[in-house]
């Protein structure tokens, strides 16, 4: 199978149009009419998922976060350039970098959609994210968002015994989400929230729920094969662990 015709099923599960203005998705690396027979899928592509793709005989990896952000002045491949070897490795090897970032997040069935169905709502997609009923104390809803996604670090801003009715949920970083859960919902549950928002919800009455970005997303390893089913491509989940320790 020529990996342009799965990146067009990749684009058919996660349209580029949901994607946000100046998002960095698609073909990162690669030829798109080359074959493949086996795909890796990672949250970020590091020289250890690489490893993993490798000795898997992949020859596409599928991100979740864009690989290359920022324009690239050079690729070097000292030992302390650590973009440079994985780009010089991946055309060596012949393997393609494919990356969904903010067009997974709001798609249909995507990181959004999936995790507040997980919580046991029934959510409907929003400017930012989605909005799903609680109905649970704060407290409540921290403990199950934690469990849910294996996340030691899931902490809460507000009363724990308040009643949630509707929640906001972005996955990984959705600050940028604050506004917008205060207009539609009692509570907002997404990562890297900064400490003037702490203080903004507890004047505003808008509830927190703030988990680690890498364990909202990592779940994206568990969506992507649906995109891919019944096409016979062999699907690799490579090793991946969250990037911080907890003391």
């Amino acid at each position: 199978m020529k990996i342009a015709q799965i990146t067009e099923l990749l684009e058919e599960f996660a349209p580029v149009e949901l994607a946000m203005e100046g998002d960095r998705i698609g073909m990162m690396v690669g030829d798109r009419d080359a074959e493949c027979d086996t795909v890796c899928v990672a949250l970020d592509l590091t020289p250890s998922v690489l490893k993993d793709a490798i000795d898997g005989g992949a020859q596409l990896i599928v991100t979740h976060h864009p690989f290359i952000w920022d324009p690239l002045a050079r690729v070097l491949t000292g030992e302390k350039d650590g973009k440079g070897n994985v780009i010089a490795t991946l055309i060596k090897r012949g393997i393609a970098v494919y990356s969904m970032h903010t067009n997974l997040d709001m798609a249909p069935k995507g990181l959004n959609m999936t995790l507040a169905a997980r919580l046991g709502g029934t959510p409907e997609r929003d400017e930012f994210g989605v909005v799903f009923r609680a109905d649970r104390t704060l407290k409540k809803l921290a403990e199950d968002v934690a469990e849910e996604i294996g996340d030691r670090s899931v902490r809460f801003v507000g009363d724990p015994e308040a009643t949630v009715r509707k929640a906001y949920l972005v996955t990984g970083s959705g600050g940028c989400a604050f506004d917008r859960a205060a207009e539609v919902a009692d509570c907002l549950i997404t990562g890297e929230l900064k400490h003037h928002q702490y203080l903004d919800a507890l004047e505003r009455g808008l509830m927190l729920v703030e988990f680690s970005h890498y364990h909202s997303e990592i779940i994206m390893q568990d969506i992507l094969p649906d995109a891919l089913a019944g096409t016979g491509l062999k699907i690799i989940k490579a090793a991946q662990s969250c990037p911080f320790w907890r003391i």
